[in-house]
């Protein structure tokens, strides 16, 4: 084959490219091209074939790569995304619990119930989020029978309003959540032909599929009731009976279109309604009572214009009881408490959280508002346990730390929470054992407040962060010198507030900062804290992790 010049063997590359080109505008070129080749000069199929492969792979293997690229910045925006949702559910939990921990301050016991639904539905979110979405325990209702297909058809579930802490039975209608009906009505005939004789007080249970249209159930159980045995007075009686208030001249004409008729069977289906949803749910009930035998045997105390009484005891477990009084025995005792000494304390402890139950009454006022009496503490205070153990122990423990300060009253105790706080607030750890030595020494001293006990923890705090010793003082503490260092870990490895305090091992690397003279400065904790494990599972971490990502594709032209 001739020799090609220089110029030949720049068109042959250039006719090649021509043919491996699926641009249009190339299609003369690549004609003309081939058109000044000889015969022997020509790229061959396989050539041809070749390059283009070549060419084709090259770009298939840039596409992967980007296509990877992008798979994962998408996946580092969905975990951001996740993580937001964890972070904001984690908040709200907690505002939540800060919200009951003070309706059961101040008794509010509606205020509890709708505040532990809440905290029940995000953790259940929380739940579901942490098993990739596969809600465990959450598969249908097994049975066949009307009740529970349109349970598994609606998908019902008691949803709670957190404006006002009312609840329903709400389900899919549209694209919306309504409230539910469900009624399970026990059709009693008068006469009954069974094996050809007639019989008395045959029954059925007829099942209406669920509703939103409350009148229509009216109705329904209305025509029900009056075909009962005992007519359309006893469901008025039955009502009245659980508690719901329906006046006199509504009561002797049996007025059905009466507003207070209307709101007792309103309040009673509803009632029924959750409680049905709740024992399938609970305890897999598919055969429900009728709504005629559920306000005759368990709707009382409606509180629908008579009075509302919630009777709440704190019980507290065997198991838990159990262990208490053994940590407490072998704390103070050395030995764990025996079988006749746990028994005696579960009876005590039992009896006295009967003593102590909290009864609240409300009842409508005249002026048309609500009075609302409350008796009882509910939940026995920690000072009450431990007298009630030390009891138990006997005389094993006379002259003890313990009964030094449990003789001492409700103020040694508290001398003792305010020792166990004070050392916390210094960084010294104390633990109840040395607190109550502490605070019984103080007592057979006869002295009168904490101030020495407080004198001794803070020396013990300047001994042990020496690089900060000219700065501790009666006036400032670790908490008041960790507080930037907390704000910054809050930040940076977005832990919730409650569970970083003065003791958490970062902080205290903040605060010894390895024995050189004052504290870490906030550049370089910040510095350690990146280099903490936790940080790149942040949000702030994958935000930059995908700041990164994104840089990348924009220098490749992928995204604008």
């Amino acid at each position: 084959m001739a020799q090609l010049t220089e110029r030949e063997l720049r068109d042959k590359r250039r006719g090649l490219e021509a043919l491996n080109s699926r641009d249009a505008s190339d299609m003369d070129l690549q004609r003309r091209v081939m058109a000044t080749w000889k015969d022997d000069d020509r790229p061959s199929a396989v050539e041809r074939y070749n390059a283009a492969k070549a060419k084709l792979d090259k770009l298939d293997k840039q596409i992967q790569t980007r296509v990877t690229e992008i798979e994962s910045i998408e996946e580092q925006l969905n975990q951001i995304s996740t993580s937001k949702q964890s972070d904001k559910d984690t908040k709200d939990v907690a505002d939540l619990k800060k919200q009951l921990q003070f309706a059961i301050d101040t008794k509010d016991t509606t205020r509890q119930t709708a505040l532990n639904t809440q905290i029940k539905t995000i953790e259940d979110r929380q739940k579901l989020s942490a098993t990739g979405g596969t809600a465990t325990g959450s598969e249908q209702y097994a049975g066949d029978n009307e009740f529970v297909k349109d349970v598994n058809a609606k998908g019902l579930s008691v949803t709670v309003d957190p404006d006002n802490g009312n609840s329903w039975v709400s389900g899919a209608e549209g694209d919306s959540q309504v409230q539910q009906y469900i009624y399970i009505g026990e059709e009693s005939r008068p006469t009954e032909v069974v094996g050809g004789k007639l019989r008395r007080g045959g029954s059925s249970t007829p099942y209406t599929p669920s509703t939103s249209n409350f009148d229509a159930l009216r109705k329904r159980i209305i025509e029900d009731a009056i075909k009962s045995p005992r007519g359309l007075k006893g469901l008025f009686d039955d009502l009245r009976g659980a508690g719901l208030r329906i006046p006199n001249n509504d009561y002797n004409r049996l007025d059905t279109t009466s507003v207070s008729f209307g709101q007792a069977l309103s309040y009673a289906l509803q009632k029924h309604t959750k409680a049905m949803v709740n024992d399938l749910e609970i305890n897999k009930n598919i055969q429900p009572k009728s709504f005629f035998k559920y306000v005759q045997e368990d709707l009382k105390d409606s509180g629908i214009g008579g009075p509302e009484v919630d009777y709440d005891e704190y019980v507290t477990k065997r198991d838990e009881a159990d262990s208490d009084l053994n940590r407490f025995f072998m704390d103070y005792l050395g030995r764990n408490a025996s079988d006749a000494e746990l028994n005696k304390y579960y009876k005590e402890l039992r009896a006295l959280e009967k003593k102590n139950a909290r009864v609240t009454t409300k009842k409508p006022t005249d002026s048309g508002g609500t009075s609302t009496i409350s008796t009882g503490e509910y939940q026995l205070d920690p000072e009450d346990i431990l007298q009630l153990q030390r009891k138990i122990a006997g005389k094993a423990l006379d002259g003890s730390d313990i009964d030094t300060i449990l003789k001492g009253g409700k103020g040694a105790a508290q001398a003792v929470n305010n020792t166990l706080a004070y050392a916390k607030k210094y960084g010294v750890a104390l633990n109840n054992s040395d607190a109550l030595k502490y605070v019984s020494s103080s007592l057979k001293n006869n002295e009168k407040d904490t101030r020495s006990i407080q004198a001794k923890i803070l020396a013990v705090s300047k001994a042990t962060y020496s690089n900060l010793s000219d700065i501790l003082s009666e006036d400032v503490d670790l908490d008041d010198l960790s507080a930037n260092y907390k704000y910054t870990m809050r930040q940076i490895l977005e832990i919730p507030e409650s569970q970083i305090d003065t003791m958490n091992p970062t902080i205290q690397l903040a605060l010894k900062n390895n024995g050189n003279k004052g504290a870490m400065n906030l550049t370089e904790f910040e510095r350690v804290l990146k280099k903490d494990p936790r940080w790149g599972n942040t949000s702030n971490a994958l935000e930059t992790a995908a700041r990164y990502a994104n840089d990348i594709l924009k220098n490749f032209g992928l995204i604008a």
